[in-house]
């Protein structure tokens, strides 16, 4: 395990760690303790440290004025011991790559030290600029073909004009803003609503990696182990609008999570803009109403959200990302200088894909929309496989997905 050495930095990916950081991750862990309780506690201690050398008896006896739930004073009575479950936290977070940033640490995100009940910690695999500009972008688990567009767009018309996009890595208009903001050679950062131990959805796995290797983050304040649930997600929401300048709302229905980060927007003074759609639409009905309220306002590019923001903006079209070349071809015959030249709308090379993922765009049909489970089947992978497959072929703009996992060719 981890030593604990009288320094109060933050924790790297493994090593020495201080105090604040072991008695953070151990009274965060703590079931029923959130940011507010975390604040009642330093207020009353006067650190986290303090909180926890007091013990659980003492902080019981404070339940009250601390305003534990039944479920921290229920784990608390148990007398466990907290220097324990901390350094098991910390030991968690260095297994899964990540370091743990305290608020008031320097590295702690600007914008997000600014909201009323800011994070106490964060667990953050990649880089997370405190001082990046950055810009939600959220929407619906299951969107339309026009939603995923949309906001594939958005995030890379902002990655291209170097801010950062903030998303939370579900599936759908989520996940079509972190590809998009990949394409545009951006980087983005995804707030998880589980442990940053924890892949969810599990076909993600692949996306995290990316975002955390390729100079973006994923990120979650809470617990390691944690799995994710309806009540950890508007926790994770007030987070994406903290660290965002502004965010988007692309596609929800009335009463959906992107609305729940619309609000939070609102209370933290966050400039909100929603992409009006079709009002027969039930997934136009989250935005138009926002813009109905006049709490929003309407944008349908990256472009009009940099311009009413006062940022600059790409002049001229957006130019195709350019992309490492693999370190030995995928098609032999096709890098050969006398071979024929490729006809439009095929696979090549300069795509760097692995064989599955050129057998699996074969299969697909730009018009018939095929479902995992089919496709699975018909290349003679594992559906996790096949998923994993396709999340790179969407990342790289050659498939599409449409809601219940079915997936459309596009071509390159």
């Amino acid at each position: 395990m981890p030593m604990i050495h009288q320094s109060h930095s933050a924790a790297d990916a493994g090593g020495v760690v201080g105090p604040d950081v072991v008695a953070a991750c151990a009274l965060s862990a703590v079931p029923g303790i959130g940011s507010s309780a975390l604040a009642r506690l330093v207020a009353t201690f006067g650190t986290l440290s303090d909180a926890m050398d007091a013990g659980p008896a003492r902080i019981l006896a404070e339940a009250t004025a601390l305003k534990l739930t039944q479920l921290a004073r229920d784990f608390l009575v148990r007398e466990p011991d907290l220097v324990e479950l901390g350094l098991w936290a910390v030991e968690a977070a260095r297994v899964a790559g990540a370091r743990i940033v305290l608020l008031g640490d320097p590295w702690y995100p600007e914008l997000l030290r600014e909201i009323e009940h800011a994070p106490a910690l964060l667990y953050v695999r990649g880089t997370l600029d405190p001082a990046q500009l950055r810009v939600a972008v959220v929407g619906s688990r299951d969107a339309d073909d026009y939603g995923l567009e949309v906001a594939k767009q958005v995030g890379e018309g902002l990655a291209r004009a170097r801010v950062q996009v903030v998303s939370g890595g579900a599936r759908g208009i989520d996940a079509a803003a972190h590809a998009g903001a990949l394409w545009g050679g951006g980087t983005t950062v995804a707030v998880l609503g589980c442990g940053i131990d924890v892949v969810y959805p599990p076909e993600h796995g692949e996306l995290y990696e990316r975002l955390a290797r390729g100079g973006g983050a994923v990120i979650s304040e809470l617990p390691p182990g944690t799995h994710a649930g309806p009540r950890n997600f508007p926790r994770r929401n007030r987070i994406i609008s903290g660290l965002s300048s502004a965010v988007v709302v692309v596609r929800a229905a009335l009463g959906s999570g992107a609305l729940n980060t619309a609000d939070h927007a609102a209370t933290q003074g966050r400039p909100l803009f929603a992409v009006p759609g079709d009002t027969t639409a039930k997934l136009s009905a989250g935005p138009n109403e926002l813009l109905r309220l006049e709490v929003a306002k309407a944008a349908t590019s990256a472009r009009d959200v940099l311009m009413a923001l006062g940022w600059a903006a790409p002049a001229g079209p957006a130019q195709e990302p350019a992309t490492p070349q693999p370190e030995e071809p995928l098609f032999p015959e096709e890098t050969d200088p006398h071979a024929a030249p490729t006809k439009p709308g095929t696979v090549t090379s300069d795509h760097v894909l692995d064989g599955k993922g050129v057998i699996l765009w074969r299969l697909l049909d730009p018009r018939l929309p095929l479902h995992v489970d089919e496709l699975a089947g018909k290349a003679q992978l594992s559906p996790q496989e096949t998923l994993r497959c396709l999340a790179e072929l969407e990342f790289k703009g050659l498939c599409t997905q449409r809601p219940g996992k079915y997936f459309l060719r596009r071509e390159p």
